[in-house]
């Protein structure tokens, strides 16, 4: 799935959401004046925040179930990263749509709305609604505030990756105080209408998905247990691998699936892509990129037979199964995903025709001799490309190297810009969309 489907999938929630409420807005809500139309708008504005704020807590839970249909892990957390900050943005919006009309009124811009006289009424029984309204409109505004500071927490990337990890297990406690505050909220009005039993629906799933990230129970179906049987780091690229040896089930993965990582300690477990075919012998290679903090940190940290957490495997980079005309591209650290589909190629894994095209600054000798051996064994043809005496990668050079490229399944794995940008060339040259496979590996 590309970014052009993924986009369509989000618009698709978007407007699902708006279209359900609708239908249950009467006619003439929009010609009963500002007060009528301040009402409508702050029921739309908060029924929406809820709403994509649920799908986004449910995709936050990796639920392997709708992993194929959205097209990978790194494809949801895109999505749930894009309905995270637009409910945000609409819970906002309904904020500034409950205030601003109160400012208007005192400042005299217009004139404050008039209540018919009800007649007195007398409580009987705990009415939720009634009995819990003030409370549940009391913890909205100050939930309001803190959800602002946690998302800005998420979205900064240079805060630390603990402090992510953090703030989203704190997001999970606030969004089910905000599920109170929308349910109570919400009234028996909008409860009977279209919206109220999708919406129920949705913030159950979000709520059992929050509950899910408190107890630290995300993923624990898929979590295995091994320890470090060697370490060896290549200083001169910054590369760390690793090799587990896992002493509890596996299932087994394919080739340019990734995985995460527990070491150990407060930093929470890392994504990385996973650098072997699966054997069925409990091993994992992993190369680890110094790219941060704590990747920088880790050769000085990692000892052999320490004990790690695996939660995976995860993702559909996955060559479609090895088959057909392929020409792989690797920007960096970005060829881990095709030393496993090199492995899987050489031992008789599939079928594919493929070129691999490693762009690179400073080739590593041990990895080059790896590669070429990989490449021998499996049939692939390898292009090295050092960029500081063969220059940049380009659609232009591609189309050199690979003369039949138009009629090859692209995969490219990379710094996400050079991805875009070979993507967007490649496909004005011709290239089908659908044909360019990208990891959108950002999980903030």
């Amino acid at each position: 799935m590309d970014t052009r489907r993924l986009k369509l999938v989000y618009l698709a929630v978007v407007l699902g959401l708006t279209l359900v409420w609708w239908a249950g807005v009467p006619s003439d809500t929009w010609g009963q004046g500002f007060w009528a139309i301040r009402r409508g708008l702050l029921y739309y504005s908060g029924l929406m925040a809820i709403g994509l704020m649920s799908v986004a807590v449910t995709l936050a839970a990796r639920p392997v179930q709708i992993e194929r249909a959205l097209g990978g892990l790194d494809k949801f957390y895109r999505l749930h990263k894009w309905l995270a900050i637009t409910a945000t943005l609409f819970g906002v919006c309904h904020w500034l749509i409950e205030i601003t009309p109160r400012s208007m009124v005192r400042r005299g811009w217009v004139e404050a709305p008039v209540r018919a006289p009800r007649a007195a009424e007398v409580a009987t029984g705990f009415d939720p609604f009634r009995d819990l309204h003030e409370l549940a409109a009391g913890v909205g505004e100050w939930s309001l505030y803190l959800l602002l500071a946690l998302v800005a927490i998420a979205l900064w990337k240079r805060f630390p990756y603990r402090r992510f990890f953090q703030a989203h297990r704190l997001l999970a406690a606030l969004y089910l105080v905000l599920v109170f505050h929308s349910a109570i909220l919400m009234g028996p009005i909008y409860w009977s209408q279209p919206i109220g039993p999708l919406l129920g629906v949705l913030m159950a799933a979000g709520s059992i998905a929050a509950l899910l990230s408190l107890f630290r129970r995300i993923g624990k179906a898929h979590r295995a247990v091994g320890t470090i049987e060697s370490l060896t780091h290549h200083a001169e690229s910054g590369v760390l691998e690793v090799v587990l040896r896992l002493s509890t089930a596996w299932p087994g993965h394919r080739a340019g699936q990734f995985a995460f990582i527990d070491f150990g300690g407060a930093e929470g477990a890392h994504p990385f892509t996973i650098a072997s075919a699966w054997q069925a012998d409990g091993r994992l290679t992993f190369g680890i990129k110094a790219l941060g903090d704590y990747t920088r940190a880790l050769p000085g940290q990692l000892f052999v037979g320490q004990t790690v957490n695996v939660e995976g495997p995860y993702g559909r980079f996955d060559f479609h199964a090895l088959q057909g005309r392929q020409i792989w591209v690797a920007g960096g650290i970005g060829i881990t995903p095709f030393i496993a589909g090199l492995e899987a190629l050489a031992a008789g894994g599939g079928k594919a025709t493929v070129d691999l095209v490693y762009s690179t600054r400073a080739a590593n000798a041990a990895l080059l001799e790896r590669l070429h051996r990989l490449a021998d064994a499996g049939g692939a043809r390898l292009h090295l490309l050092e960029t500081p005496k063969d220059g940049v990668l380009d659609a232009e050079r591609l189309a050199a190297l690979i003369p039949d490229w138009k009629d090859a399944n692209l995969w490219f794995c990379g710094p996400s810009g050079f991805g875009r940008g070979l993507r967007r060339a490649l496909t004005a040259r011709g290239l089908p969309a659908a044909n360019f496979h990208q990891e959108l590996f950002e999980m903030r």
